[in-house]
């Protein structure tokens, strides 16, 4: 019996809401968070820092963020797009950012 359940897993993408996400924070709340802290952000990616890194800002404040090209799904964003941003804050060599396992396009307009 474990093998046929084995045999029928699917291959399909959840894109509801993340219930391992807590709800949406600030910027200045993200920046008091743990290393390694899940979170989720919503406002505008204003910039491209460099490589794979980008700033974000919400009306708190802004931070840097890290977007894999996989996680862009082939989204076009300007800075005023409104998204949500769901990933994990890290903290290396001094820098605070957060590391973006998620994105949803909110729509255009602040």
């Amino acid at each position: 019996m474990f093998f046929s359940l084995a045999m029928n897993t699917g291959y399909a993408e959840y894109v509801g809401p993340a219930a391992d996400y807590p709800t949406q924070i600030t910027v200045v709340d993200a920046k008091q968070l743990e290393n390694d802290a899940r979170l989720s952000l919503k406002g505008f990616i204003t910039g491209r820092l460099r490589g794979d890194h980008y700033l974000f800002r919400d009306g708190s404040g802004e931070i840097g963020v890290e977007i894999d090209g996989e996680v862009w799904r082939g989204a076009k964003i300007g800075p005023d797009t409104n998204v949500i941003l769901y990933g994990e804050l890290e903290r290396e060599s001094g820098s605070v950012y957060v590391d973006v396992h998620r994105l949803e396009v909110i729509g255009d307009g602040r």
